[in-house]
């Protein structure tokens, strides 16, 4: 995707009182939201091949164990015993894409409605050009008409510059999770977030 501003948009917004370097940081800020969008659709519409695609092969895919704790004792590390509900490379991303896609996934059997929903995405450059990105999620997961489950939480993302037009000019090199669940309720996880 490239989307850049025609020369009289960018002379309307600087007479307006903006200057470059913000009309530049409001471009990317869109692009990235308009990769997470992108991102959203590709998993709500099961297109899990390509929702792969827009991870490095570097990438770690962290959804750590939250838990109660008092104020004083709260951490985003792992937590006392480094669990996690997943904590994953892209080798093991790509075995449960494949096995969602397998038909031996009897938990997707028949699949469940996803929608996924972004919000809150606040973008910071980094010193090396990649960008650290924190955004807020809700997923809501509906299945055989009687299972309804909603996960909300928020994710801390690094993304790398790609030029690749099918990946909207980012990909994920690092992700992690944060549920605000601390009692998972749901029968299973067997969703990307």
């Amino acid at each position: 995707m490239t989307s850049t501003l025609s020369a009289g948009e960018v002379a309307g917004a600087t007479a307006s009182g903006a200057t470059r370097d913000e009309i530049a940081a409001m471009v990317l800020q869109h692009r990235v939201e308009q990769f997470y969008y992108a991102e959203a659709r590709l998993i709500d519409e099961r297109d899990f091949a390509a929702w792969l695609d827009l991870f490095t092969d570097d990438v770690r895919y962290l959804v750590p164990i939250h838990r109660n704790v008092a104020a004083d004792e709260f951490t985003d590390a792992l937590g006392d015993s480094g669990l996690a509900h997943f904590d994953d490379d892209k080798a093991v991303l790509t075995r449960r894409v494949t096995r969602m896609g397998s038909g031996l996934a009897w938990t997707e059997d028949p699949p469940s409605i996803q929608r996924h929903l972004v919000t809150n995405v606040q973008v910071s450059p980094r010193d090396d050009g990649e960008l650290d990105v924190h955004s807020c999620f809700q997923v809501h997961r509906y299945r055989l008409d009687r299972e309804v489950e909603v996960f909300t939480g928020a994710r801390r993302d690094r993304l790398r510059r790609d030029n690749a037009e099918h990946r909207q000019g980012f990909v994920i090199a690092a992700r992690t999770v944060y549920l605000d669940h601390t009692t998972v309720l749901a029968n299973n996880l067997n969703l990307f977030l």
